[in-house]
């Protein structure tokens, strides 16, 4: 059996002082099946000479120059269909990553087959790339999860030696899909199984400033289930232009403000637009575990489902969809699954709302 590809995506606007650092980084992983594609978003800085310099350097890299800034979302999903990797890694082009990176995450995705996502520690670094402190490891220590055990593994893959391979076990979690919690560290830090991308990739536009990390990780991880490895991988460069790190964290303290808190809140939606919308589709799958599915974007952010689903933006999509998801779930099963997370009173107010917006769209 081949070693599994790995593709990154590298996704710059206007980081021309850091993104080279991110491509060579990527050429200098240890592990050497990959294919890397440089995504540059309408840069204006002179981002587009510094990675046209490493044109025809490596037959691994490939190019892709927007005319517009369709943000990291958008330009992601531009690209997915391309990717050639049955894993992928969305690097921030002002991250680098550290020589074991690879090796590391695929090996245990190997161990772990079942699993949709993993995601390690990073080292929270300056504009010049030195050590501020060890950042986000309080999502990765084992609060959740079970450590891996290396007697279940079935993988024919060795890519690390022994002794880093019984480093990694040792500083692993399994996270099965219905442990509640936002688990992983940011963006680069995080590898995907390319099919559980494509599952949930939206069918309908999404907000084109999305941070992927935001929309797949719960995503995935409700689908598929996680894996964490505490170990800093790769460094998180803080530099006073990030979209949400901009301070270095702290644990237990939220350090990004409370206005991006709650644009990632909203953005989660998008997750329950695809649930619902795609209901036959996830229920032939995951079946009554649809519901834990629906529950997932209030996870992280620790919202009590009945104030989630009683949310305005929520019951606005599941007024648009809930044709479809009766049609997959039937309507007992559909009003006792809204009644238990919107509550008696919460539900009989869906339902005269929906009748009043019936009636007057008539």
């Amino acid at each position: 059996m081949a070693r599994p590809k790995l593709s990154f995506v590298i996704i710059n606007h206007n980081y021309g002082q850091y993104v080279g650092q991110a491509i060579s980084s990527v050429l200098s992983q240890t592990y050497r099946d990959l294919e890397c594609l440089v995504v540059d978003n309408a840069s204006t800085d002179g981002s587009r000479d510094v990675i046209g310099r490493f044109a025809d350097t490596d037959p691994r890299l490939a190019f892709e120059y927007l005319d517009n800034n369709l943000h990291q979302m958008g330009a992601f999903l531009h690209v997915l269909d391309r990717l050639g990797g049955e894993l992928v890694c969305i690097v921030d082009a002002d991250d680098f990553l550290f020589a074991n990176f690879a090796a590391l995450h695929v090996q245990l995705h190997c161990d772990c087959p079942t699993i949709g996502a993993t995601s390690s520690g990073v080292l929270e670094t300056d504009h010049s790339g030195r050590p501020l402190s060890s950042g986000f490891g309080g999502f990765l220590h084992r609060k959740a999860g079970r450590p891996f055990d290396p007697r279940q593994t079935k993988s024919d893959h060795m890519i690390l030696e022994r002794r880093e391979l019984e480093l990694l076990w040792r500083q692993s979690t399994v996270i099965e899909p219905h442990e509640p919690g936002w688990h992983w560290s940011p963006g680069t830090a995080n590898m995907y199984k390319r099919r559980y991308l494509v599952r949930c990739k939206p069918s309908r536009a999404v907000v084109s400033n999305a941070a992927t990390d935001n929309y797949f990780m719960p995503f995935v991880h409700a689908l598929a289930g996680s894996a964490c490895i505490d170990l800093p991988l790769s460094a998180y460069r803080i530099h006073g232009s990030n979209v949400h790190g901009a301070q270095i964290s702290m644990p237990d303290l939220r350090t990004f403000s409370k206005a991006a808190h709650l644009r990632s809140r909203a953005r989660r939606s998008a997750i329950v637009r695809e649930l619902a919308s795609r209901a036959r589709d996830f229920v032939s799958t995951h079946g009554r575990a649809f519901w834990s599915l629906m529950d997932a974007p209030s996870v992280p952010d620790g919202v009590p489902l009945d104030a989630y689903f009683n949310d305005p933006v929520i019951q606005d999509i599941l007024h648009d969809h809930l044709d479809e998801i009766l049609a997959a779930c039937g309507e007992a099963e559909t009003r006792e699954a809204l009644t238990a997370r919107m509550g008696q009173k919460g539900y009989k107010n869906f339902l005269a709302s929906r009748t009043l917006k019936k009636s007057s769209a008539g």
